[in-house]
């Protein structure tokens, strides 16, 4: 049963996450997603149907219209936190990710949950298992040391400049 509707409704629920989201991967992944949540709708006793279908797929596209704005809002935050100056959008923030995956995991991981996940320093010192005062401080020294990345690579230097 679960088979016959897949092979019926991914083909359009493909095209229509497609037309919304203008990239063919983010579409699959989002598709893909929607029919897990069926299937185990299905197997847990529950009816499989079309719109039950479309409305967990517009919350998933929804989510990725989030994500995508909580990315950009990274870029443009890690930027003005560093204060650099992009005379290419585009490439400044290549840039900046690229440095950010150079970084110790450790310091990485503090940037991202705060910039990203939006936490407090209360919420990271928790998940962390460490003070509010040690996030703080691992906080500077994440952001000073993905500022000499930034400043230490000389494709960036010619792009990026410190005010």
């Amino acid at each position: 049963m679960f088979s016959t509707f897949f092979t019926t409704n991914y083909p359009p629920a493909l095209r229509l996450a497609e037309r919304r989201l203008s990239s063919r991967d983010d579409a699959e992944e989002v598709v893909t997603e929607a029919f897990r949540i069926m299937w185990e709708r299905s197997v847990a006793g529950g009816s499989l149907s079309v719109p039950w279908l479309y409305g967990v797929l517009r919350n998933l596209v929804g989510n990725e219209y989030r994500r995508r704005l909580r990315s950009a809002e990274l870029r443009r935050t890690l930027a003005d936190d560093l204060r650099i100056v992009r005379p290419r959008a585009d490439d400044a923030c290549l840039d900046v990710r690229d440095a950010l995956l150079r970084l110790p995991p450790l310091h990485r991981e503090v940037l991202v949950m705060t910039y990203w996940g939006r936490l407090t320093d209360h919420e990271i010192a928790g998940a962390l298992e460490i003070t509010p005062a040690a996030v703080r401080s691992r906080l500077t020294r994440a952001r000073a040391l993905l500022r000499s990345t930034l400043l230490a690579d000389p494709v960036t230097e010619n792009r990026l400049t410190v005010t």
